[in-house]
């Protein structure tokens, strides 16, 4: 690890006045000051040290909000308490407490969790920001698995990782929490109370405040579409990336609606701990308090909460409480009254196959059988229709004449054992993800805002789901399926062979160059034009290894989707 010598500090702070001087100091607002990222950054709560590492200075686990125990459970985050030691961690700070059975599930989790990570480049900034808001259907997750985001940085961006309430703690909106009449979406104050850290301190890690990128993936996109939605991010960011975050278009429950969820949850969750002999609940249900929620022992909060509220809401999303989102994000695009910035919004081209693998891969752990070529474990045909059946509830349409016309097993290959596992998959891609996210890009051009879309089309990813001392065991290859892209993003563990790597040296080019100027083709040489996507031209550009066709813009993604022919009615931003 590469340290500055005591006496070399005020050496380098002398050299980066010098620096000032000769660019003409701040006088101009559009040109922030030269800096570097020091070994010792002073931030508004005190120090904290970098670990240098993998070409880039990591600042692990900074405080941005006090810890959110005790009488802060369930209220906006409150600022971070100063300190006096120089804070030096070498890794992330615990992830929020994790509250499904998702198999992506962090273990070490905690209440006090509302740290930040800084990763930045070691040259001469200031560099564009990027925070990313990590995935994990806002009930799992955190900053640790984005640990090396070095793809990112080493090409002139600071990545700043972000923690935040997560499931019951994050998202609960019992009546008896409201203040200023609204409730819940604290795992969202958490994010922008990290933006807003951010606005206050990263000119000091030689980041240019003025020049930001909001990113995430999954959870993390849809709290992008969050933000572009709400109030109170405006002035947080200039530029926004959403990956396959466009699945909550049409999830998000009313005030009201979550109000009553979370009693039910609440209500729930002291019955079955007091049934299994938890004692320490001061309050009954239908007579929940405040004071009694922030009094509830940890494992009600741990487990009880946390199956109540994973078993009720199982696609969990942001509600409308009123404050944080006065109408839901649809409607506010609807309206007119996002935040409009220029834009990158995107899909994977199997999202949904990862679910159709997690539920095979969860009957064959109970059988304790991991042969791929034992398919008696996959989606059966018979459990086709009905599978699509509860994915489509509520939207009136006739699952079968849709699986006729549309999605017939004859087209999804020779193996009937396979068929419905792949059948299942496209279907539920192109109405949960692929189409929701064209007609969110068709709205962003529209207003007359920037956007580029993309596809991430790479049918050799390598999987995370499915894989046991190396290998492969499901019956049915996912594709490029959710989450498969954040591979190509940050380094979470070897590509395996050039092709792939080529595919991540384009794609973090892309990722970088649209932080650095708002265009993805601008900034560092790109292996082809990514077009703009217009109201008239809805060009996407395929990310893809050479031998799957390679990185090229694509034509027919409504086509290829069937948004118009099969979900015309149904999917519409």
């Amino acid at each position: 690890m590469l340290k500055h010598p005591r006496h070399l500090k005020p050496l380098l702070a002398s050299s980066v006045v010098v620096l000032l001087a000769a660019c003409g100091g701040n006088d101009n607002d559009t040109a922030p000051p030269s800096r570097v990222a020091m070994d010792v950054v002073r931030t508004a709560g005190g120090e904290v040290r970098a670990v240098d590492r993998l070409g880039m200075r990591s600042y692990f686990a900074i405080p941005f909000a006090a810890p959110p125990v005790g009488e802060r459970r369930w209220q906006a985050p409150a600022p971070a308490q100063p300190w006096t030691a120089t804070l030096a961690a070498t890794k992330s700070a615990a992830p929020c407490l994790q509250t499904s059975a998702s198999p992506f599930r962090l273990s070490g989790d905690s209440e006090d969790c509302l740290y930040l990570d800084v990763h930045a480049p070691t040259g001469l900034g200031p560099f564009p920001v990027m925070v990313n808001l990590h995935g994990g259907a806002f009930n799992t997750g955190g900053a640790s698995v984005y640990a090396d985001p070095s793809p990112l940085v080493t090409k002139g961006v600071i990545v700043v990782n972000v923690a935040y309430r997560l499931g019951a703690m994050g998202f609960l909106a019992h009546p008896t929490l409201a203040q200023d009449g609204a409730a819940g979406n604290y795992g969202i104050m958490d994010q922008q109370a990290a933006l807003k850290w951010v606005q206050d301190n990263i000119v000091q890690f030689a980041g240019d405040k003025n020049n930001v990128t909001v990113f995430g993936e999954s959870a993390g996109g849809f709290s992008v579409m969050t933000h572009l939605a709400s109030p109170g991010s405006k002035g947080l960011f200039q530029k926004a990336m959403i990956q396959s975050g466009n699945y909550g278009n049409d999830r998000q429950l009313s005030a009201a609606q979550m109000g009553a969820v979370s009693q039910s949850i609440v209500d729930t969750a002291i019955n079955s701990a007091r049934a299994a002999g938890v004692t320490g609940i001061n309050c009954d249900p239908g007579a929940v308090t405040a004071a009694c929620l922030r009094s509830l022992p940890d494992s009600v909060i741990r487990t009880y909460l946390a199956n109540a509220i994973s078993t009720a809401l199982p696609i969990m999303v942001p509600s409308v409480d009123g404050k944080v989102l006065p109408k839901s994000v649809k409607a506010t695009f609807a309206a007119g009254e996002n935040i409009k910035v220029p834009t990158v919004n995107g899909t994977n081209e199997d999202e949904y196959a990862l679910y159709i693998a997690i539920n095979e891969a969860g009957r064959r752990a109970a059988a304790a059988n991991f042969d791929p070529a034992n398919t008696s474990f996959s989606l059966p045909a018979a459990g086709y229709a009905p599978t699509i059946a509860g994915l489509t509830a509520g939207t009136g349409i006739d699952v079968n004449a849709v699986i006729a016309n549309f999605y017939p097993l004859s087209n999804y290959g020779s193996n009937p054992a396979t068929q419905p596992s792949l059948a299942a998959s496209s279907l539920a891609t192109d109405l949960g993800f692929s189409c929701p996210a064209l007609r969110t890009s068709q709205r962003i051009a529209a207003q007359g805002s920037p956007v580029y879309m993309y596809e991430f089309r790479d049918q050799t990813a390598l999987p995370t789901v499915g894989v046991a001392n190396g290998n492969y065991y499901l019956s049915f290859p996912q594709g490029a399926a959710h989450s498969y892209d954040l591979q190509y993003l940050y380094n979470l563990g070897d590509l395996r062979n050039e092709e792939r790597r080529t595919l991540q040296t384009a794609m973090t080019t892309y990722w970088s160059n649209f932080a650095k100027t708002g265009n993805p083709n601008s900034g560092g040489s790109v292996p082809a034009e990514w077009p703009a996507f217009t109201v008239t031209d809805n060009r996407v550009l395929g990310l893809d290894v050479a031998s799957g066709g390679g990185v090229r813009a694509l034509t027919s993604f409504d086509a290829d989707h069937k948004c118009t022919t099969a979900w015309g009615r149904i999917v519409t931003f």
